[in-house]
């Protein structure tokens, strides 16, 4: 017998071992002894093993094979409590995890639920899949509630529960704030009582007392205050700061952090108090200053009912009674009176402030001038008092003024009255010690006289001149400078300019402004010129003055001027484009700085005047060859004259003997281009010029190109130009023909339909045909059925030339595609595909219709029929309608057929007659009807019988 490669000697006694999972971190071996079988415990529920059998001798050990096997699952253990957070005030978020011994395949989890306190536990959710997650939103749910949660997890064994998670939802605004007990202690304040809201919802943090005032004037709103705020344990306060004798309506705001709850509104009437707020009596005079009629008006917050009034003189008792006026007699005329008014509620009394009243009136005197506040450029702001002998009650102050500059410095009393100007009128005034105005419209750093009239019901008095200069202002009315040129001078203009025509003040400097930019420098008033210098000439300037006063400046409107010409800064010497043993072609360009516009150019050849005129080239002959000559170019403007630096130059012979090139087509669209020296160079080769087409497209010291991106099917020629120092030579003209190639560019078909089976299909030459089109393929596919087939046309086909053919045989109202390819000997290219809709055909299978006899919605019997019937087989566009007719009885028309009526128009497939009668239903689209071939045969349009 043999264990594992290890022979066992019959002989000797076997001792067995169990080895679980052998080789790895959690391998167990169990004893067996001599025994041939095992019972091993203390295994993990639901895990796999694997399991070898040692046998050992004394000579050593052996193993057999290997056997895998799982324990069976038992019920999960050591499950935590979920983890539970609120999310809202009535919805809780509950999260838990897998139980830490699962003991098999976890197959739901059961959520339950009781209020803190209670054993009534709830399911509340079954989890089968998913997140271990949960949101509880129940309606049970309360804000500010304690809960406790469990979570029980199953297998296919049996089941553990967790131990209770507490949580507690958020708070929410509280409910049910019932109104406070409200009692007024006094005038100004009143005391509240209340009581906690009937659903706090939460921790109430405060109360907050507010209260609103009843308005006399329904029209107005009345404004809610917040009178008091106390901490959520305080449940009654007093509230301060009341009318006396008023209307109020208070209420108890409840706040917790969730928001917060108002109780109705109380009203309740404060207390009474002594009157407040009497005004002054208002007099008239009466019986020539020795008596005043005295009135006044109720106070303006009595604070309760009014008990009696009370006037006093000098503090004697003159009047007492409920009349508001009275008159006052026995007095001195022009005489000052100390009066006080009383008025008495059943709480106390209050007496106004004294007011003085003088009797009998006369004319004012000993008026003051006015006194300046504040003098601007174009106003003068100016207060006066009341005269020191008002004599009666002032009725009009009259500010009067005048301009020195205008009226002159000498005048009678009679001409400052006459002259004068009334510039503001204050009728009624007030009893102030002071009035101002503010006088405007005046001009700056001018002088002016004002006085102050003043009148009362007895005549008026005038107060004497005060003179006041008006501050300085920035100028007005600066003309644009003249700027004129300097004789022979381009780089400087004179710029001159005229003082404004308003200073309005002291000139203090002018200052200069070219291109928009200010001088860095300014001039003195009296200075009114200036020659701008370092110019560039012919150049346009803008220039603009700036006068300015210490309180300002004006900037004038510009002038432009362009500045005289001068000689050209700089002449390049003429180039020389090319060259041949007797004649040189000469250019030049344009100076870099004109200084002017160029008049001229004068070309001289060895001190000798070759050329003159304005052309930017010329051609100079009959020179000898092999033979040096010096070239100067002058240019000229009506400044002057420059000229260019000495150029030499050599007269030479350009190559001769330049053959054509060699040409390799490489392909559809290059060609590989080739060439030789000249034979004769006459010099060295400076570069090579290749043409295609007259075009050119290389040009370099190399002697092949190869030149890409040509079409197919074309001919091209080729020229090459050799040049050396002394001229150039051009190659005969070599032509090749490049390949044809697949075409390419095919625009997409034309199609239009051209009744429901029949379509016309159009199509154009592609943009690039790239060689004979040989053949053109109509390809035509059903997106829906996904058939396809094609058609070729060779020159052969009408159709190939005329490119368009028809297309038959196609379903009514059906969707098709087509697309053309072109083909040409090296290939094909094909559109995209086009898309078109066939035409309309009439509806054809339509199905009979089925009767079904209905009882009557009111007698119960059955007298109606109900007709169905099916859409048609084959629509054959959009069914608009059906039509239901009905046989007369024994009834035909002149041409022997059977009449029918219209007893149904409409888009449904369903109606109700109550006639016994054969039926047939039409379909109707847009290109036609179709009857059905039903109890009535198949009809043609029916004689309907009216």
């Amino acid at each position: 017998m043999c264990v594992d490669g290890v022979k066992l000697h019959s002989s000797q006694p076997v001792n067995f071992n169990i080895l679980l999972n052998p080789g790895s971190d959690n391998a167990l071996m169990h004893h067996a002894g001599p025994d041939l079988h095992l019972t091993v415990t203390g295994l993990q529920p639901f895990t796999a093993f694997y399991i070898r059998v040692q046998a050992c001798q004394s000579d050593g050990c052996g193993v057999g094979g290997e056997v895998y096997i799982r324990t069976i699952e038992t019920a999960p253990e050591g499950l935590l409590p979920p983890t539970v957070r609120a999310a809202g005030a009535r919805v809780l978020e509950i999260h838990w995890s897998p139980p830490q011994q699962p003991n098999g395949v976890i197959t739901s989890y059961h959520i339950y639920r009781r209020p803190v306190g209670t054993e009534e536990e709830l399911l509340v959710f079954i989890w089968s899949s998913g997140p271990l997650e949960f949101f509880d939103a129940s309606p049970a749910l309360r804000p500010f509630s304690f809960l406790q949660y469990r979570v029980r997890s199953y297998n296919s064994k049996g089941s553990v529960l967790s131990q209770w998670a507490l949580a507690q939802t958020l708070q929410a605004e509280p409910q049910d704030m019932a109104p406070p007990t409200v009692t007024p202690t006094g005038a100004y304040s009143a005391h509240l009582k209340w009581s906690e809201p009937g659903q706090p919802n939460g921790l109430i943090s405060d109360y907050r007392l507010v209260y609103k005032k009843h308005q006399q004037d329904p029209t107005l709103n009345s404004t809610a205050v917040t009178a008091l705020t106390v901490e959520g344990s305080v449940l009654e306060a007093t509230v301060y700061g009341f009318e006396p004798y008023t209307q109020y309506s208070l209420r108890v705001e409840a706040v917790n952090e969730a928001g917060s709850v108002s109780s109705p509104w109380v009203s309740i009437r404060t207390l009474e108090a002594s009157p407040a707020g009497l005004a002054n009596f208002t007099v008239e005079q009466r019986e020539q200053g020795r008596a005043l009629l005295l009135s006044w008006d109720q106070p303006r917050a009595p604070n309760g009912i009014i008990t009696m009034y009370n006037l006093y003189s000098e503090g004697n008792l003159e009047f007492s009674g409920l009349s508001r006026n009275f008159l006052f007699r026995r007095l001195e005329p022009w005489t000052m009176y100390t009066l006080t008014l009383e008025a008495c509620t059943l709480a106390g009394c209050t007496r106004s402030p004294p007011q003085h009243v003088t009797t009998a009136a006369a004319p004012p005197a000993s008026q003051p001038p006015p006194r300046p506040l504040l003098v601007g450029p174009d106003r003068v702001s100016l207060t006066w008092g009341p005269p020191s002998q008002t004599n009666g009650p002032i009725g009009e102050y009259s500010l009067i003024g005048r301009s020195l500059e205008e009226f002159g410095r000498e005048r009678s009393n009679e001409d400052d009255v006459d002259r004068g100007k009334v510039l503001f009128r204050e009728s009624s005034p007030q009893h102030a010690d002071s009035f101002s105005y503010t006088v405007t419209g005046l001009r700056p750093w001018t002088r002016y006289e004002f006085s102050v009239q003043t009148h009362n019901p007895a005549g008026h008095t005038r107060s004497p001149w005060v003179t006041v200069t008006t501050k300085q202002a920035s100028p007005r009315g600066l003309a644009p400078p003249t700027v004129s040129h300097l004789q022979g001078q381009p780089s400087k203009v004179l710029v001159a300019w005229s003082p404004p025509l308003e200073p309005n003040g002291i000139l203090q400097s002018y200052r200069i402004q070219r291109n928009n930019v200010s001088f860095s420098f300014s001039f003195d008033p009296t200075v009114l010129s200036y020659t701008d210098e370092d110019l560039l000439p012919f150049s346009t300037y803008s220039y603009s003055i700036i006068a300015c006063t210490s309180e300002g400046c004006i900037n004038s409107p510009h002038t432009n001027i362009t500045t005289l010409q001068a000689p050209p800064a700089t002449v390049e010497a003429p180039a020389v484009d090319s060259i041949t043993s007797n004649s040189l072609n000469i250019s030049w360009s344009k100076p870099l700085t004109q200084n002017g516009e160029v008049t001229e150019y004068v070309l001289k050849l060895n001190n000798e005047e070759t050329y003159r005129g304005r052309n930017l080239h010329t051609v100079l002959s009959d020179l000898q060859p092999h033979t040096s000559y010096h070239l100067v170019l002058s240019a000229c403007t009506s400044g002057g004259c420059t000229s260019s630096d000495r150029k030499s130059v050599v007269t030479g012979r350009p190559p001769t003997g330049f053959i054509p090139p060699t040409l390799k087509v490489t392909g559809p669209e290059s060609v590989e281009v080739s060439w030789r020296q000249p034979e004769h160079p006459n010099g060295i080769i400076t570069g090579y010029e290749l043409r295609r087409d007259g075009e050119v497209i290389y040009v370099g010291t190399e002697t092949h190109y190869h030149d890409f991106t040509l079409l197919p099917s074309v001919e091209y020629s080729y020229v090459v130009r050799a040049n050396n120092s002394k001229g150039a030579a051009s190659s005969a003209a070599a032509s090749a023909k490049t390949p044809p190639s697949a075409p390419s560019g095919v625009g997409l078909p034309t199609l239009t339909p051209l009744g429901p089976s029949q379509l016309r299909v159009e199509w154009s030459t592609p943009a690039r045909p790239n060689g004979d089109i040989l053949s053109y393929t109509v390809h035509q596919r059903d997106p829906v059925h996904l058939s396809s087939s094609s058609t070729v046309f060779t020159p052969e086909d009408g159709d190939f030339s005329a490119r368009h053919t028809t297309l038959h045989g196609l379903a009514p109202y059906h969707r098709y595609e087509v697309r053309v390819e072109a083909c040409t000997a090296l290939g094909c290219s094909a559109s995209d595909w086009s898309s078109v809709l066939t035409l309309e055909a009439p509806p054809a299978g339509q199905t009979a219709p089925l009767l079904d006899l209905q009882p009557d919605t009111h007698t119960g019997l059955q007298t109606t029929f109900l007709l169905t019937w099916s859409p048609p087989a084959q629509p054959n566009g959009r069914v608009l309608h059906y039509e239901v007719y009905r046989k007369l009885d024994h009834t035909t028309d002149t041409l022997g057929r059977e009449a029918a009526t219209l007893v149904y128009w409409n888009a449904s497939t369903t109606c109700r007659d109550e006639a016994l009668q054969p039926y047939t239903v039409w379909a109707v689209n847009l290109a036609g009807r179709l009857p059905v071939r039903g109890p009535m045969g198949e009809q043609d349009l029916p004689h309907l019988r009216v």
